[in-house]
């Protein structure tokens, strides 16, 4: 697959989301992006990964052609089909398992099914552990967490993504980080976070809600 082609299927995907949000996470256009970029740093060579790779462009395809204008449930019954086709590549290593992981969590966790979202996003960050999907996985299962009610595990996949070099929603996921030690009644560690992404990120938007919450914890007494 050229990386024209890659372009063509993200474009289209790009579109559909920005028509039917209420069937897509946002989030879906990264992971597409991202791979693709995986893709082309990987710079693949197997005949085998390549015709996976297809397969699950011809899924994706699919999956949104048209969706804009189907109803509630013709769209679970392409998501449906989605899983069912995508579940031979999911144990795949390489660019196609960590793709077919990818697109089954966002599928999944649509449905607020956010044990099985995690176990694809953990599944997708074993297969691309020196990828940058590998953050944006990170992020997602701390998502889940948070879902799920479980502040520990969540902090700690928060952690990790904001811990990652050239993350591109680094600032985010600092911010989230910062924001559950709150909730925690971990004032001091939140601080230090939100100041460290003032330091790192201070044009961000993110940047200034960590100031704001800064300010709020020094005028209500729970940090000096």
């Amino acid at each position: 697959m050229t990386l024209e082609e890659n372009n063509t299927a993200s474009s289209k995907l790009s579109a559909f989301i920005e028509k039917n949000r209420k069937t897509f996470l946002i989030a879906l256009l990264a992971v597409i992006v991202a791979v693709a970029g995986f893709i082309v740093l990987e710079k693949i060579k197997s005949a085998s990964t390549v015709k996976a790779l297809e397969v699950i462009d011809e899924i994706t395809f699919t999956l949104t052609d048209g969706s804009a204008a189907l109803g509630d449930s013709e769209l679970q019954a392409r998501r449906d089909d989605a899983l069912d086709n995508l579940a031979a590549y999911t144990s795949k290593s390489g660019p196609a398992g960590v793709r077919a992981n990818m697109l089954c969590a966002e599928l999944v966790y649509q449905q607020k099914q956010y044990d099985k979202a995690i176990g694809y996003w953990k599944a997708a960050a074993e297969k691309g552990k020196k990828a940058y999907t590998a953050p944006l996985s990170y992020y997602n299962i701390a998502s889940s967490y948070e879902q799920l009610g479980n502040t520990d595990e969540a902090l700690d996949y928060y952690k990790k993504a904001a811990e990652t070099t050239d993350y591109v929603l680094k600032a985010h996921a600092q911010f989230s980080y910062g924001r559950l030690l709150e909730t925690k009644g971990n004032y001091s560690e939140a601080v230090a976070v939100y100041k460290k992404l003032n330091d790192d990120s201070p044009v961000v938007k993110w940047a200034n809600l960590a100031k704001s919450r800064i300010i709020a914890l020094e005028a209500e007494g729970k940090v000096e």
